[in-house]
């Protein structure tokens, strides 16, 4: 297939890798690259390393030193029957088990399993309130799986009968299968039609999310929208992410009405581009999309500086959480990272709630401002992969410099938490005049060392400062006024 065409703005958004800034070794045994994502953003930026081709038939090639594969390929990659072992040389952009937080079911069946366990630690993190509802860790929707889970749900509507619902197909994505009701009779075929419990490495397309659909969504314009935001993970133990600066909201093209006569109307619920496509109003110019940085200063210009601050400090707790609930189920193949898509929506009290997960979050452009944020996301990936455009060698750990994480910010490194928290306790056991100063010393450094964060709120959310109170334990924060994670 050939390479699709790169317009100049894109060429000069990208800087290239000169051949000084690699080392000699790599200039004898350039970097080899694979894909079977014929996307410009990612063929541009190879390219632009004087990194060459390993092949185009991806299924016979093994001689590649960076693989960026859909899915499928990669699970075809860890098949044990494939015989293929990878070297310290090799990088990959998926981990084996990525669908334990990328497809929906399973997603929240381990932050479900995630928020038990804490309970069981007695970990305040997992605090209830009066009424049932986490305190720190509401952060989902209200979901069941289906078929399994009707009976469950069955109950929980009867408690609320006018409440309306969306339900998605556990296996696929842009829109597609999915609908909203507000009717038990609309979803009765599931109890009765016998379809199988999905399998734990094949998504089946009969098996279904239904979630409590957010009715109050936050409006911009009188318009619904969500985040699409993104996030790096280059270990999972210890966890190590990051987030990028350049997200952006994806709207809808009609106007909001939460009456149950438009709940089939796809153009006011489903913020999905390839639906909103379709849309009579879409205007092709601007893909009904806004960058973070143009949403920043409208919510900051409409609710002020201090609660858009908390919203999105608020959203990092959420990401980092949904990682850790992961954390111990994923197979952390040191040949692997990954580049997420976070969808992200937002309540009219500024409340996030996460929606799901993309293993592969769309490279394809709609707009030039969207290609040249997707060449620049794609460029800073592999400069924190592979800085300077250097041979992958997994036997030489590096930490990023500022440079090189691009648009990058530290989110969590779990490591320097640690280590956080052992100075703090080490600190608390010296002497009273000792901790005040151990105490003060890690709190100046704690944010800046463990959690970076969209928009550089230092100061910790307001469920870590009350979760570091009570002196939390896993998945809690450390015991610093900083706002460090634990």
């Amino acid at each position: 297939m050939g390479r699709p065409p790169v317009n100049n703005a894109l060429n000069m958004a990208i800087p290239r890798i000169s051949a000084g800034q690699q080392t000699q070794s790599d200039d004898r045994h350039p970097v080899k690259w694979l894909t079977d994502i014929e996307k410009a953003c990612l063929i541009t930026n190879f390219e632009k390393r004087d990194w060459v081709r390993a092949g185009v038939d991806v299924h016979d090639c093994t001689d590649w030193n960076f693989y960026w594969a859909n899915i499928h390929n990669v699970r075809q990659l860890f098949n044990p029957d494939s015989g293929l072992r990878l070297n310290d040389n090799q990088l990959v952009n998926h981990f084996p088990n990525h669908y334990e937080l990328t497809r929906k079911d399973l997603m929240v069946k381990n932050i479900k399993r995630y928020r038990k366990d804490l309970e069981k630690e007695g970990d305040p993190v997992a605090d209830r309130d009066d009424t049932g509802r986490y305190v720190h860790l509401d952060f989902i929707p209200v979901t069941y799986i289906l078929p399994a889970d009707y009976s469950l749900f069955v109950e929980e509507f009867r408690k609320n009968p006018q409440s309306v619902w969306i339900m998605k197909p556990t296996g696929k994505a842009r829109g597609i299968g999915i609908f909203i009701i507000n009717k038990l009779s609309q979803i009765k075929k599931w109890s009765t039609q016998g379809i199988r419990q999905p399998s734990l490495h094949q998504p089946t397309k009969d098996a279904y999310v239904i979630s409590r659909y957010i009715e109050n969504p936050l409006l911009v314009g009188g318009k619904k929208f969500d985040l699409r935001l993104y996030v790096l993970v280059t270990s999972y133990r210890p966890l190590r992410c990051y987030m990028y600066k350049q997200g952006f909201a994806r709207f809808c093209t009609v106007k909001y009405n939460a009456d149950v006569s438009d709940l089939d109307n796809i153009f006011v619920h489903l913020t999905n581009v390839s639906i909103q496509k379709g849309a009579e109003d879409y205007n092709a110019e601007h893909g009904g999309k806004w960058n973070l940085q143009n949403l920043r200063i409208h919510l900051e210009a409409r609710f002020g500086h201090a609660k858009t601050n908390k919203l999105f400090e608020n959203i990092n707790w959420q990401v980092v959480h949904s990682l850790k609930a992961v954390q111990n189920v994923m197979v952390n193949d040191k040949h692997c990272f990954e580049c997420y898509g976070y969808d992200i929506i937002i309540d009219e009290t500024l409340k996030p709630w996460l929606v799901e997960v993309n293993a592969s979050p769309s490279l394809t452009a709609t707009t030039s401002s969207d290609r040249i944020m997707k060449h620049t996301l794609l460029h800073d990936v592999l400069s924190v992969l592979c800085p300077d455009g250097r041979m992958p060698d997994l036997r030489q750990p590096h930490q990023p410099t500022k440079e090189q994480l691009g648009q990058f910010e530290l989110l969590y490194d779990e490591e320097a938490a640690q280590w956080l928290k052992e100075e703090a306790e080490a600190a608390r056991q010296s002497s009273r005049t000792g901790l005040a100063r151990g105490l003060a010393a890690t709190s100046r450094t704690a944010s800046s060392a463990s959690l970076g964060g969209l928009g550089g709120a230092g100061g910790g959310t307001a469920p870590m400062r009350q979760a570091s109170a009570k002196g939390g334990r896993r998945g809690s924060v450390t015991n610093v006024s900083g706002g460090g994670w634990k």
